[in-house]
């Protein structure tokens, strides 16, 4: 047998516990592909065990659970695409995959791993994203025993007039980077508002929104709020009385307002620079002012949302 050395012998002659014999290292290369090849023919096992017993108990009922399943995701997704958390939607996914595939595969270690981490991002979303998963589950098994008021609809002039002046401001405001906020009566009163602010019965003009929000001064820390083409209040904390209102759109009492009291809510976040829409479940967010106006005749003028 001839003895062959390697650089790494050639380079380390000290060290002469070093395998460099060439039939030491086949031999190890052969007992790692013959693991690998185990292994993979174990794994090929065990999924077409698990897909023979899913197979043989399929029936009718697991075609309605497959359905039931369907359903609840696209309810789901109808609910989350205005969100934030459909941002997180893909990565829950990808975990549910590497369960799904770690199982069937006899990756237990893998399994655990990642049903453990699936776990912990479900509990932290609950804890951090808790107002609005409540606000989504109330928007759909919240029973109302009173009869649907009539609604009433500002005058199409007033409308037009209100949305000109919204959007001048918001101009001079996000060229500013000056955060603002407003509410936008439409068919439902919005008293409760009115009492936690500053009363008001002043025409709607750009130059006073401005000085609002511009000026330094009480009035420009919580909302303005419109009704018509007037100004009935500004400074309003919404529904909590002297409280801090943060101007942005995923703040639960401006989701709750734009819910419970199916008002427009207009907000300009100066550290995301984007302006939003909330109305009823649905936001828009990072709109031109362009955008803004088309939305808000839309919302407004032509009653389409």
């Amino acid at each position: 047998m001839v003895r062959v050395k390697s650089s790494w012998g050639a380079l380390f002659p000290s060290m002469s516990f070093f395998p460099y014999d060439t039939e030491v290292i086949n031999s190890w290369w052969t007992v790692l592909v013959n693991q690998l090849s185990t292994g993979l023919t174990q794994m090929r096992e065990t999924a077409v065990l698990f897909w023979a017993g899913l197979v043989g108990q399929f029936s009718l009922i697991g075609l309605i659970d497959l359905i039931l399943v369907a359903t609840i995701l696209w309810w789901l997704y109808r609910k989350l695409r205005r969100t934030d958390l459909i941002t997180i939607v893909p990565k829950i996914f990808l975990l549910l995959i590497l369960v799904l595939l770690s199982r069937i595969l006899g990756l237990w270690a893998l399994f655990y791993v990642t049903a453990f981490l699936l776990l912990i991002v479900l509990l932290a979303i609950a804890a951090l994203y808790a107002p609005e998963i409540k606000h989504i589950l109330s928007s759909d098994l919240k029973l109302s025993y009173h009869p649907r008021a009539v609604t009433t609809h500002t005058s199409t002039g007033d409308a037009q007039s209100a949305i000109k002046t919204i959007v001048e401001a918001l101009a001079v405001l996000t060229r500013s980077n000056k955060p603002a906020l407003f509410v936008v009566k439409r068919d439902k009163p919005l008293t409760r508002l009115v009492e936690n602010g500053t009363k008001m019965n002043s025409p709607l003009k750009a130059d006073l929104l401005i000085d609002f929000f511009t000026g330094g001064s009480a009035l420009g820390k919580g909302a303005t709020i419109i009704d018509g083409n007037k100004i009935i209040c500004a400074g309003s904390t919404l529904f909590r009385g002297n409280a801090r209102i943060l101007f942005n759109p995923t703040n639960p009492m401006i989701q709750r307002t734009a819910k419970e009291l199916n008002a427009v809510v207009v907000v300009f976040n100066k550290t995301a620079g984007d302006i939003s829409v909330i109305v009823g479940d649905d936001s828009y967010k990072k709109l031109a002012l362009a955008d803004l106006t088309k939305l808000l005749q839309n919302i407004l003028v032509y009653h389409r949302i």
